[in-house]
């Protein structure tokens, strides 16, 4: 995962509970006035015990621009003014780094009335040029005292006559909690009705980049895009901020400008302002050379290049917090010297594209027009517009990052944000451990009440959907249901959809899967496999005899002769056999005959004599 995504694994992020604003949010001053409130009370022995509050708090001093007010109060049982309000120049910097030195756990109590109170009392009557914002960052609950009914009589006045105030003078709380024993609903709270951002750390490791991240918010700071550790200087921009973190046992951080030799902190020219602190490098370089620079050290995608340039890209203020479904038009535009740029020269050679990253990635870019098609205004006056939101959200933390390339120059803008659904859901199980009570309501907060409409179903991981019966109250805002984890098996998503209307009167579609249940219905006894045969071993494949040369075919004319030849003496052989058979039968007649004969006269003896010589033969 990169950016925000990362970011997020790494803390804890829970944010506050805020209104969401019109369809289109006003762009805000240029200036910021930021007052500072550190807690130093002895809880934070065990919360920060490296005391990494002094170099987060460095950082922070150290990104703040020369046309920002700025002041840091430290708070305890007391509270104490360790960096007075003043405009923060060069020596206003030196002057807070040295004093962060100090910044320890000496207080006994975590007196936050009192820091809130102090540190704004001098606000009164609408901002004018300057952006109100109070940063706040704490361990604990409210505690004045040993006495509990005095901590709660405390915090109801920060809720009931501090924070109203506060909204009153227009005044943005960023909240950092860094413990879970924090007051997370007084925080939540305070920036919640704000507008502001609030933000859990367990550890203080991770001070730094949240400060960056507030930073960003109250500063709105014009970058430029730093990619694979390279970015482009163009000729309007007369000061170069670099903010490059390093972990521990990294090699010192170089910087090449173009067409020239690196160097890091220990022979950097005279125009770089170098601190080296614990965890990164800030450098801020007068009048940097036009061109592509490099930075030689381990990649980061917190690293930074922030510019002080009269080309200034103007961004629509990002609601904190936006409702899942909602939509709101976001538009971006550019000031020479303060003044919006209208020349169609300039404008028709700018590409602005949107991107956005989440915990489930980077999405593809979106580009920005000012073509007058919806949801562009007009065409061709300077602003490009867009609609950002919509279910093409992720719920959760995400970052919205503005590339704008013109001719001649790169800009860049970075906003944090989450994405909220407008309704919570409740799941209980009954005792039976067979059935969970589903209950939905609207956060009035939020969306109207009366206004919500929702439908519920199960969805398998196939698609197929088994619908809840929802039954809605009575005054709307709330409907419950009944999931029988007996009625299937398996795991299931319990599916919304609803729609709702915010409290400013804009139309929110939500669709959303916040949970999954697991069904107790046994699984069906497969049926007993069928033997499979196996396979027949397949047969050679028959080798080709050669065939046998056809032998010559006689002539018809001898094969026709002994065809008669043959004929002739089967004839012969026959008749012969009839012949003899003839002859054989004729002399056995002829013998028997002349046997069987009577004698009619006496022979004489010469005959008589003729007759036994011819039967002896």
């Amino acid at each position: 995962m990169k950016g925000i995504a990362k970011r997020v694994l790494i803390a804890t992020l829970v944010l506050a509970v805020i209104s969401v604003p019109a369809a289109v949010a006003k762009t805000s001053a240029e200036k910021a006035d930021a007052r500072i409130l550190i807690d130093v009370s002895g809880s934070m022995k065990k919360n920060d015990p490296k005391n990494l509050r002094r170099p987060a708090l460095r950082l922070l001093v150290g990104l703040l621009s020369s046309e920002t007010r700025a002041g840091v109060w430290t708070f305890g049982q007391y509270v104490n003014m360790q960096i007075p309000l003043g405009q923060v120049d060069k020596a206003w910097k030196q002057k807070a780094r040295k004093s962060s030195k100090s910044i320890g756990s000496p207080g006994q109590f975590t007196n936050i009335e009192d820091a809130l109170k102090r540190s704004t009392e001098d606000w009164s009557g609408p901002p004018g040029p300057y952006r109100r914002s109070v940063i706040l960052l704490t361990d604990g609950m409210v505690d004045i005292s040993k006495d509990k009914k005095k901590n709660a009589a405390s915090k109801q006045r920060i809720l009931k006559k501090i924070l109203p105030r506060l909204k009153q003078h227009q005044v943005t709380v960023h909240t950092i909690a860094l413990s879970k024993n924090a007051d997370h609903e007084l925080m939540q709270e305070l920036a919640g009705q704000t507008g502001g951002w609030y933000e859990q750390t367990e550890t203080a490791d991770q001070l730094q980049k949240v400060f960056l991240r507030i930073f960003e918010k109250v500063g709105k700071p014009d970058s430029v895009p730093l990619k694979d550790n390279k970015f482009t200087i163009d000729p309007s921009i007369t000061e170069a901020t670099l903010l490059v973190f390093h972990k521990p046992g990294a090699k010192p951080t170089e910087v090449i400008p173009p067409e020239g030799q690196s160097y890091n902190a220990e022979n950097a020219p005279a125009n770089v302002s170098w601190h080296r602190d614990e965890g990164y490098d800030m450098l801020t370089i007068s009048d940097p050379k036009s061109g592509e620079w490099r930075i030689r050290a381990e990649a980061d995608p917190d690293n930074r290049v922030m510019v002080v340039t009269d080309l200034k890209m103007v961004t629509t203020d990002l609601p904190n917090r936006i409702i899942h479904g909602s939509s709101l038009d976001y538009q971006v535009s550019f000031t020479d010297h303060g003044k919006t740029i209208s020349k169609q020269e300039f404008l028709q050679k700018v590409n602005i594209a949107a991107n956005r990253s989440d915990i489930l990635g980077d999405s593809e870019p979106r580009p920005l027009a000012d073509d007058g098609r919806v949801p562009d205004a007009k065409a061709g006056d300077g602003y490009f517009t867009m609609t950002f939101g919509g279910e093409a959200l992720n719920s959760g933390v995400g970052e919205l990052i503005i590339n704008a390339r013109g001719a001649t120059f790169n800009r860049e803008r970075r906003t944090t944000y989450q994405v909220v659904p407008p309704l919570e859901m409740n799941l209980q199980p009954r005792e039976d451990g067979k059935t969970l009570d589903l209950q939905l309501s609207a956060d009035a907060k939020l969306i109207e009440p009366g206004s919500l409409q929702v439908e519920a179903w199960l969805e398998d991981q196939s698609g197929n959907e088994l619908p809840l019966s929802l039954q809605s109250s009575s005054a709307g805002g709330e409907a419950v249901g009944v999931i029988d984890l007996m009625g299937f098996s398996g795991s299931r998503k319990v599916t919304l959809k609803a729609q709702a209307r915010t409290l400013d009167g804009a139309v929110v579609d939500y669709i959303d899967s916040p949970a999954e249940v697991e069904g107790m219905k046994p699984p069906e006894p497969e049926p007993e496999p069928v033997p499979t045969p196996p396979e027949p071993v397949p047969e050679p494949a028959p080798v080709a005899e050669p065939e046998p040369e056809p032998e010559p075919e006689p002539d018809p004319a001898p094969e026709e002769e002994q065809g008669w030849l043959g004929a002739a003496i089967w004839f012969g052989v026959i008749n012969l056999l009839l012949i003899m058979i003839g002859g054989g039968v004729f002399w056995w007649i002829r013998r028997s005959n002349r046997n069987n004969q009577i004698s009619l006269v006496e022979a004489s003896p010469e005959a008589s004599a003729e007759a036994e010589q011819e039967k002896a033969e």
